[in-house]
């Protein structure tokens, strides 16, 4: 079912890639093979249906819970892209603010699509991946294998160089690790959370960093602060026993 999924997932974000420009969708807007995830899923469905059934993860229902959820998010990202901020002032480099308004769309229109494709890729990564593994595997076994078929899915970070694409690996692991935590014993509501999470990183990370053009400075700095956020949610978690490794 997981081979089934990223290989669906993989081929159809490869084919919906290579259709964007033909449709001259502007790529800070949105990727387009962000949705390939939730083909994935779709595809799981219709082969394995009558002997599967998807879990309530899959269904973003709110839950009661999904708000204090969120308010761990905003924190998480607050601070995970603090460090950012920090690393740079220690390393002496200035952050490459930029202003909402210099953008060359409406910041609320790139925000809300930036939403709508993180949810497309999570619907698949935290929606059905990790629910399916987290029922066979602890809470860090679960994201770290999450966040590594997730980093390797963006096949075009290797084109960066080994370097980059560690670091990238790195952060998406840490990524999905500190999601397979917030997510934990929640009843409902995942694509919102995770979509949030997702979509305010990336978001954080047009503003502040230039990380996808290759930077291995400003890639290797994120990663670094994707580690160190990782570790604070696991030991808050762990020390109030509330994840399972």
């Amino acid at each position: 079912m997981v081979g089934l999924y990223f290989a669906v997932t993989t081929v159809s974000a490869g084919l919906i890639g290579s259709v964007q420009p033909l449709l001259r969708v502007d790529p800070v807007i949105i990727e387009l093979v962000q949705f390939g995830p939730t083909l994935g899923v779709l595809a799981v469905l219709l082969v394995w249906r009558g002997r599967w059934r998807p879990p309530s993860a899959v269904r973003p229902i709110p839950s009661p819970g999904v708000l204090t959820r969120l308010v761990a998010v905003a924190a998480v990202c607050a601070g995970l892209l603090g460090a950012v901020i920090g690393a740079y002032a220690l390393l002496g480099e200035d952050v490459r603010y930029t202003r909402p308004g210099a953008l060359t769309h409406s910041f609320w229109l790139i925000a809300a699509a930036q939403f709508l494709g993180a949810c497309g890729e999570e619907f698949g990564w935290r929606g059905f991946l990790q629910p399916y593994l987290r029922t066979r595997y602890g809470v860090l076994t679960t994201g770290t294998t999450v966040g590594l078929l997730w980093g390797v899915w963006h096949v075009q970070v290797f084109a960066a160089g080994p370097a980059y694409a560690a670091a990238f690996l790195l952060s998406t692991i840490a990524m999905s690790v500190i999601m397979a935590v917030l997510l934990e014993r929640a009843r409902g509501g995942h694509l919102i959370i995770a979509g949030t999470f997702h979509a305010v990183v990336n978001l954080g990370l047009l503003l502040l960093m230039p990380e996808e053009d290759g930077d291995v400075t400003a890639m290797t700095v994120f990663a670094a602060a994707c580690v160190l956020a990782a570790l604070v949610v696991l030991g808050w978690a762990g020390a109030r026993g509330r994840v399972r490794r």
